[in-house]
């Protein structure tokens, strides 16, 4: 419950908050990017610390709880006292690093509950994500219907409901017994681990590709002319083919690894923004729309199962946190800023510097595949 009332925040926040910084306060695509892209940089400190905070809190519900709660009163500040561009800067940072931070502690929730038996991983996000379609669709007719301001209603109503499921539903989740490796362990372990290394930053730059789509489909639409309402249908459809995705993974994961999960991911993501650069318009936005279950749910599933598989227990928050931290942080912040300048200079094109960055992505994620047994070709004696 806490997963869908976030998600439909989100859904909401990523779609429609960069049209309500043009239109409301009259920014230009830089300025949008560099509001959108300070917290997602500034994750290289503030995630790794509110990580290193949960996972040492007795009770690992009670950091989410607190920062729903404070992410309400943030955006607040961030919708109605926020004017020119630094102070919306500065307020922004704050709201956005709270939203952000919850995530990786929700997912690390829901792996250990999936863990337990107590939920089907795929299922649980699958039905966060029914709840970001929601919010993509009903989002852009309750716009359409009411205005650009109805971004600031929803959003606000969302983190309510967020704050109150989590505070209403989420039980005490104390933290397993530690030992002395695990106390010694955290970050530094984490990064001292090559294979670790390897997946956060080839899955970080596959996410990272989504930054131009995440911050600037819905202007590049407008301005094509596309419908508040269509673009809502857009982005739902493609988050309804990735529930549809979610839904089948005890098949899908039969018959493929989470490392070729993830290889799968970045070819389908190069083979998307290489098309959505050319600016299409009619009945091909929707494959270009259906391929996120893959460039971003395969990629996603793939990552974690890798980390829930080779990160211990003790260290969860801290291995999804650093994930997030490259993914959504540094390479994705780094993703948006530039996004923003490539808006502004040759609008749609922007899609190619992200088909680039996912295929690197790609060529990094070679690295995770196990090497193949070696044969003993010795003769018996």
């Amino acid at each position: 419950m806490v997963m869908s009332a976030l998600f439909g925040t989100t859904g909401v926040i990523l779609v429609f908050l960069p049209r309500w910084l043009e239109l409301e306060r009259h920014l230009s695509g830089t300025e949008i990017g560099i509001i959108i892209s300070l917290a997602q940089f500034a994750r290289i400190i503030t995630g790794p610390l509110i990580a290193y905070r949960a996972d040492r809190a007795s009770d690992r519900a009670a950091p989410l709880k607190i920062i729903a709660l404070a992410a309400v009163f943030a955006y607040a500040a961030f919708f109605f006292v926020a004017q020119g561009f630094w102070q919306l800067l500065i307020f922004g940072f704050v709201a956005l690093t709270l939203t952000q931070s919850m995530t990786p502690l929700i997912e690390a929730a829901t792996l250990r509950a999936s863990a337990q038996g107590k939920i089907s991983y795929g299922f649980a996000r699958g039905i966060g994500s029914i709840a970001f379609i929601a919010a993509n669709v009903l989002g852009g007719i309750v716009i359409a219907r009411f205005g650009i301001i109805a971004v600031v209603i929803w959003v606000l109503c969302g983190l309510s409901l967020t704050t109150a499921t989590s505070w209403l539903g989420l039980h005490r989740d104390p933290p397993p017994p530690r030992t002395t490796t695990s106390r010694s362990g955290g970050a530094s372990a984490l990064l001292r681990n090559r294979s670790f290394l390897i997946l956060i930053v080839a899955c970080g730059l596959i996410q990272a590709a989504h930054g131009f789509y995440y911050s600037f489909s819905t202007i590049v639409w407008r301005g094509q002319g596309i419908s508040n309402e269509m673009i809502g249908f857009l982005w739902a459809f493609g988050v309804a083919v990735e529930v549809a995705f979610l839904w089948s993974l005890p098949f899908i994961e039969r018959r493929s690894t989470p490392e070729g999960l993830i290889l799968i991911g970045a070819g389908a993501a190069v083979a998307r923004w290489f098309a959505m650069g050319f600016a299409p318009l009619g009945w091909v936005l929707w494959p270009l729309q259906a391929m996120h279950a893959l460039s971003f749910a395969a990629a996603h599933v793939g990552a974690m199962r890798l980390l829930h598989r080779d990160a211990p227990e003790q260290s969860a928050a801290m291995a999804q946190t650093l994930y997030a931290v490259m993914s959504g942080g540094l390479l994705m912040g780094a993703s948006t800023l530039m996004s923003g300048r490539l808006y502004d200079v040759g609008g749609a094109i922007g899609y190619w510097a992200m088909a680039a960055m996912a295929g690197a992505g790609g060529l990094i994620a070679l690295f995770l595949i196990p090497p193949k047994p070696r044969v003993s070709t010795a003769t018996p004696q």
